[in-house]
């Protein structure tokens, strides 16, 4: 029973992150009229290399860290004594890993990455720009 547990909460998790990447993604593109979107340094940082990573694992055709951990709680777990699943979780799963065609998901998340990328350097947060001129005064 813990190993469903487990499983089913790698599961929220996962649907957590996949929002925090698409958040981003709005506050990112929130970030041109709004100025104050702009010093959320740790946010953005966060969002950028997470990013970056999961489109880099897209790219590459590997599986998230959080399916490996999941299918391995669920490969401990035995089905066959409980209920399968949740109401909750069986929808949470058909977002998190929907039936569709790779690229529907490699292109639009390779462009978020691309826009994240492209928006951090040319409107990099204060903090940020603090700490590179810092950097660059030492050398």
């Amino acid at each position: 029973m813990i190993y469903k547990i487990l499983a089913d909460t790698i599961v929220i998790i996962h649907f957590a992150w996949i929002l925090f990447m698409l958040i981003g993604f709005i506050v990112t593109l929130c970030s041109f009229s709004k100025k104050k979107f702009w010093d959320r340094w740790l946010f953005r940082t966060i969002h950028l290399f997470g990013i970056v990573y999961v489109s880099s694992l897209a790219i590459m055709r590997k599986d998230c860290p959080l399916t490996l951990l999941e299918n391995a709680l669920r490969a401990k777990y035995n089905s066959a004594l409980i209920y399968p699943g949740s109401f909750m979780v069986y929808y949470v799963e058909k977002f998190v890993y929907p039936d569709v065609n790779l690229f529907l998901i490699l292109i639009p998340t390779a462009f978020i990455a691309i826009f994240s990328i492209a928006i951090f350097i040319i409107k990099p947060p204060a903090k940020i720009k603090l700490i590179f001129k810092q950097i660059k005064s030492i050398f």
